[in-house]
C-alpha cells in the first residue's frame, strides 16, 4: 500500500501506541507465573499478537478483550511449532523459556526473521540439559551458571532472565563482553521483579532466584520508541503533544526528548504527556545510538532538516534488523536530495531542504514511519510505498498524521 503525504503545519494530539517492550514483557511473565493476570493497554501491534500466539502454543490459556490480554495460566506441552511472525523478540525471548519448560519446539517466522542470528543464546544453553540447534530447541533447562555474549542483542539475555526465573533454584548470568542496550534488559529485570521473581545485579551480570508471585493486573505503558515519531513531526512542522508517555521511563528511547531538544526544537513535560515545538534546528556533533537503535532513523530524518551535519555512532546493529536500516536511511535521505555517508563507524546526515519524492520503505515499519516524518515537512507531494508494515509496530500510524493536521491518503 502506497501513502501520499504533503507537508503540513502540525497542531494536534495523539496517543502513543502501547509499549511493545512491555506488553511482550508482561504476557511472558503472566505465563511463565502461570496464575490469572489482567494485562491492559496492550495494544494491537502484529509484533505483541505474535507473542500471543507464540506463547499459545507453548501452553498459554489467554484471552484477548478489546486491547487487554487475560493470561489464564498454562497446559502442559511436550512438543510444538512456534510461529514467530516477524518479531525478533518473540523468538530470541521464547527460545529459552521453550527450553526451560522443557518442551521441544521448532521455531518458525517469516520476512527476515530467520536470517536473524541467534547463536548467542545457543551457546549459553547448550550443555545446560537443553540444546538450542539453529532455531529448533530440545531437552530441560538446569539451574547454574551461564555465559552470554551481550555484544550483540539485549533480547539474548532477556530471554535467559525469562528461562532462568521459571526454573525452581539458583542461577546465574555472567556476561563475556559488553552489553548493549541495557535499558531493555532494566526493563525485563524490573517486570519480573514486578512478578515476584529475586534477581540482584552483579559486577559481571545477575543473580536469579527463580519463583514468581504474579500481580492481579497490570498496565502497559505509552511506547517511546512509536512516540519518537510524532514528536519528530512536532519538531519540523508545528506542534505535536504525545499522551501517555511515562517520564522517566525506563524505554531507552525515551532518550529522543533530550535529542530533540538538542537539535533545537522546543520541548515541554506534562502529566502524562509530551509536547515538541518546532524551533531553530542545528545538526549534533555526534548521537551514540548504541543503547536506542529503534530510534536511529527518526533521528535521521529529523537531521536531514538541521543546518550543517549530525554524526552517529553504535549504528552497526541497524544492518540486522528487519531490513539493513543503515542502507535504508541513506536511500531515504538520498531520495528527498540529502546526502548521507557510511564509513564503517559511523554514519553522517548532512542537513539541508529536503524535497518531496517517492519512498520506498523496505518492507520495513520504522523506514516507513522515518521516511512519512521527512514527507510531512519536504517541499513537495510525496509517496511512501509499503504503509501496511506500520501494523508492525504503530497501527494508528497515519491516522494519527490526520490528527496533528496533516494528510495522509492511503491507497492500494
Amino acid at each position: 500500500m502506497k501513502v501520499v503525504l504533503s507537508p503540513f503545519k502540525a497542531d494536534g494530539e495523539v496517543f502513543a501506541p502501547p509499549s511493545k517492550s512491555y506488553a511482550h514483557r508482561y504476557i511472558i511473565a503472566a505465563f511463565l507465573a502461570g496464575k490469572k493476570c489482567v494485562i491492559e493497554n496492550v495494544g494491537f501491534s502484529d509484533d505483541v499478537f505474535a507473542t500471543v500466539a507464540a506463547i499459545t502454543s507453548l501452553g498459554g490459556i489467554i484471552e484477548k478483550n478489546g486491547d487487554t490480554v487475560i493470561v489464564n495460566g498454562r497446559k502442559p506441552v511436550k512438543q510444538a511449532t512456534v510461529d514467530c511472525g516477524e518479531s525478533g523478540s518473540t523468538m530470541r525471548f521464547l527460545m529459552p523459556v521453550a527450553a526451560a519448560l522443557g518442551i521441544d519446539a521448532l521455531f518458525t517466522g517469516k520476512g527476515k526473521l530467520m536470517f536473524r542470528p541467534v547463536e548467542d543464546i545457543a551457546a549459553a544453553v547448550n550443555g545446560h540439559g537443553a540444546t538450542i540447534l539453529n532455531h529448533t530447541v530440545s531437552g530441560q533447562l538446569t539451574c547454574g551458571k551461564y555465559y552470554l555474549n551481550g555484544n550483540l542483542s539485549s533480547q539474548f539475555a532477556s530471554g535467559l532472565l525469562f528461562a532462568l526465573s521459571a526454573l525452581s533454584g539458583d542461577s546465574e548470568i555472567i556476561f563475556t563482553g559488553d552489553t548493549v542496550s541495557k535499558g531493555y534488559i532494566d526493563i525485563t529485570v524490573s517486570v519480573l521483579e514486578e512478578f515476584g521473581v529475586e534477581i540482584s545485579e552483579t559486577a559481571t551480570g545477575y543473580k536469579i532466584k527463580g519463583g514468581f508471585n504474579p500481580p492481579e493486573k497490570v498496565s502497559v505503558e505509552g511506547d517511546w520508541s512509536g512516540a519518537a515519531f510524532p514528536l519528530a513531526i512536532g519538531a519540523l512542522c508545528g506542534k505535536a503533544t504525545v499522551n501517555n508517555l511515562k517520564y522517566p521511563s525506563l524505554q531507552p528511547d525515551c532518550a529522543i526528548l533530550d535529542i530533540l531538544q538538542n537539535f533545537g526544537a522546543k520541548v515541554s513535560v506534562g502529566k502524562g504527556k509530551i509536547t515538541v515545538e518546532k524551533g531553530a534546528l542545528c545538526g549534533i556533533e555526534e548521537i551514540c545510538c548504541e543503547n536506542f537503535p529503534d530510534i536511529a532513523q527518526v533521528i535521521c530524518s529529523v537531521a536531514a532538516f538541521c543546518k550543517g551535519k549530525t554524526r552517529l555512532t553504535g549504528i552497526n546493529r541497524l544492518k540486522i534488523k528487519e531490513s539493513d536500516r543503515i542502507a535504508a536511511i541513506i536511500n531515504t535521505l538520498k531520495t528527498c536530495g540529502i546526502r548521507a555517508t557510511y564509513d564503517g563507524a559511523a554514519l553522517t546526515v548532512y542537513g539541508g531542504t529536503p524535497k518531496g519524492g517517492t519512498f520506498d520503505g523496505g518492507k520495513d515499519h520504522r523506514t516507513v514511519m522515518s521516511a512519512a516524518v521527512i514527507a510531512c515537512s519536504a517541499n513537495g507531494v510525496s509517496t511512501v510505498d509499503g504503509a501496511e508494515y506500520c501494523a508492525k509496530s504503530y497501527p494508528s500510524f497515519f491516522g494519527d498524521i490526520k490528527l496533528l493536521g496533516g494528510k495522509a491518503d492511503v491507497n492500494i
